[in-house]
């Protein structure tokens, strides 16, 4: 497991990146505190996710592709392509200290 952060440190409607295996990843507190983690990387060409809590979804920074928070599905997708593929959900733990882990 891989330490990200703590509770304290990611606000609800927040969000924070992080390395995981190699790759870059974004952690998301939901408004309603739910917590998420994706690689954040669209799987279309590869570019980069951000977080928008202002419409509570993902998006792709390349096309405008976006992505449904809880589980990573594609919302809508570019009219230039046709996305079928989510984002690549990371499994998260928190422990008693708040700590937040990726698995």
């Amino acid at each position: 497991m891989e330490k990200i952060a703590n509770l304290k440190d990611i606000k609800r409607g927040g969000s924070l990146y992080f390395n995981y295996k190699g790759q870059r990843a974004i952690l998301v507190r939901t408004k309603k505190g739910d917590l998420v983690a994706y690689v954040a990387v669209c799987p279309h060409q590869r570019a980069s996710i951000l977080w928008d809590n202002q419409i509570n979804k993902l998006i792709c920074e390349c096309h405008l592709s976006l992505f449904n928070v809880e589980d990573g599905s594609v919302y809508k997708h570019s009219s230039l392509f046709e996305l079928k593929q989510g984002l690549t959900k990371i499994e998260l733990k928190v422990d008693d200290n708040k700590d937040i882990y990726a698995v």
